[in-house]
């Protein structure tokens, strides 16, 4: 444990690098005994992926024994158990860590209302390749990325009253990834009473791969290798190989993830597999109001996909209208005279071909799987909140601009209206995990209703309800 003082307003005690679970390769999370004896002040390794890691924060390397969580607590909680925020970082399943700033949620214990959790879980081959199908040593193998979730709420429910936590009032936060998989968490049995309330950042009841494609992929890996008559390979090869291995052999392109069909790699819709994690695909679950106990809120950024427009344009400019169109019948089945139609909405004011693309991912990746699932969820009779995220001086609205306000961290050298905004979030979410909705705008009923921060370029609530209609009757997974 770790003592420092904020500069926000409290003193607050962290413990790093806490082991929850033990894992074998490709084998479930075994959850791990707190032990009150060790120091807990330094960070645990991130986990294990390719790529350029610099800018992981990770002070102890990486490794695939990364299965650990950072606890954040007031000096003082006042005798009376605090709410409990547990934030899952996102990187598109293949990236990231709870060593980064943007996981370090000791801005929201500074406040004085809440204890943060951050967790690590599996990624890329380790913790999102279904290879449950060929038996066996691999009978575990699928979701483990989610299994490893599961088991760290587990500990926070046998832990966290310890460090001043209410294990009875656990909201669990991320973004994109995190966010998905912070919603995924509906669908899985294993999960239930482990939480009371999500929040779901950039992501939402959508995104899911098809058990079809996650086999494919896994035979088209196992090819790669050269190993596919001997899959147990798997378990003695070099670890930094499988993982760029999974890099190379999976689609690369932001469209492949959210198709009706799903080519790349996330939470499996493995309901039908062998070791099945899910029972039903999240959207489903909100359907049926299985948990309409359980308060939601959803958040987007007004220009999400735009951070492709500025960051990748070279990959992800589609060279022409026609090409948006042909990806719409292609990867989501939407006959051509509608898709037509579709790209006509957004192919206005003097737009490019990849600022076309740009604003219709938007909307089809993020606004309207926001939408469908907090009117389904409301339809169910659940509460749930939207959130639209504007601009702000310095912070264009794109996917991840929220990273730094949700973890109540600052953004070095951000604006004045960036910290006006990231505080805002960082409130929300705090009110929101104690229940205080009095403090919050009104609750989804049977419209969108929306609130938005920042500059927004649109009314949010009539934009979604828009983006209902422009889309209605296509399916999303």
């Amino acid at each position: 444990m770790s003592r420092k003082k904020s500069t926000t307003t409290q003193a607050i005690r962290s413990w790093l690098g806490i082991p929850y679970a033990t894992a074998k390769r490709f084998r479930r999370p075994i959850l791990l005994p707190f032990n009150p004896d060790l120091p807990y002040d330094q960070k645990g390794p991130a986990p294990l992926q390719a790529g350029d890691t610099s800018w992981l924060e990770a002070d102890n390397d990486l490794s695939e024994d990364c299965l650990n969580l950072n606890v954040w607590a007031p000096e003082d909680a006042g005798g009376e158990l605090l709410p409990v925020i547990v934030y899952i970082f996102g990187g598109g399943f293949e990236l990231g860590s709870n060593t980064q700033t943007t996981s370090n949620l000791s801005g929201l214990a500074a406040t004085g209302r809440a204890i943060g959790v951050s967790l690590n879980y599996r990624l890329g081959p380790f913790g999102w390749l279904s290879l449950s199908q060929y038996g066996g040593k691999f009978a575990d193998a699928t979701n483990l990325g989610l299994q490893d979730i599961i088991t760290a709420l587990r500990w926070v429910q046998e832990n966290i009253a310890r460090f001043g936590g209410d294990p009875q009032k656990v909201t669990v936060t991320g973004h994109s990834a995190g966010a998905y998989s912070t919603i995924g968490l509906l669908a899985a049995p294993s999960a239930d009473g482990l939480y009371q309330r999500l929040a779901a950042f950039s992501g939402g009841a959508s995104r899911i791969v098809p058990a079809w494609w996650a086999e494919e992929l896994a035979i088209t890996f196992l090819n790669e290798l050269g190993i596919a008559d001997d899959p147990e390979q798997l378990l003695t090869l070099d670890a930094k190989l499988l993982a760029e291995t999974l890099i190379k052999v999976s689609p690369r392109d932001i469209g492949d993830r959210h198709g009706i069909d799903n080519t790349t790699i996330g939470i499996v819709n493995d309901r039908s597999q062998t070791g099945a994690v899910l029972a039903d695909t999240p959207l489903r679950v909100l359907e049926s109001g299985r948990h309409r106990d359980v308060d939601i809120l959803f958040s987007t950024a007004t220009n999400e996909a735009d951070w492709w427009v500025i960051n990748a344009t070279g990959k992800f400019d589609p060279g022409s209208i026609d090409n948006i169109v042909d990806e719409l019948v292609t990867k989501s089945r939407i006959p051509r005279s509608r898709a037509r139609r579709i790209v006509a909405t957004y192919d206005v004011n003097g737009r490019t071909p990849v600022e076309v693309r740009g604003a219709l991912f938007t909307d089809y990746f993020f606004t309207l799987p926001a939408a469908r699932a907090a009117l389904a969820h409301a339809a169910a009779g659940g509460n749930a909140h939207l959130l639209t995220v504007g601009p702000v001086e310095g912070a264009p609205a794109v996917h991840g601009t929220e990273m730094y306000g949700i973890v109540g961290q600052a953004r070095p050298g951000q604006s004045d209206e960036q910290a006006t905004r990231d505080n805002f979030i960082r409130d929300t979410l705090l009110d929101f995990a104690a229940g205080n909705y009095d403090r919050l705008w009104n609750a989804v009923t049977t419209k969108p209703t929306s609130h938005d921060i920042g500059n927004s370029p649109y009314d949010p609530t009539p934009h979604a309800a828009e983006v209902l209609r422009t889309f209605e009757g296509i399916e999303r997974t």
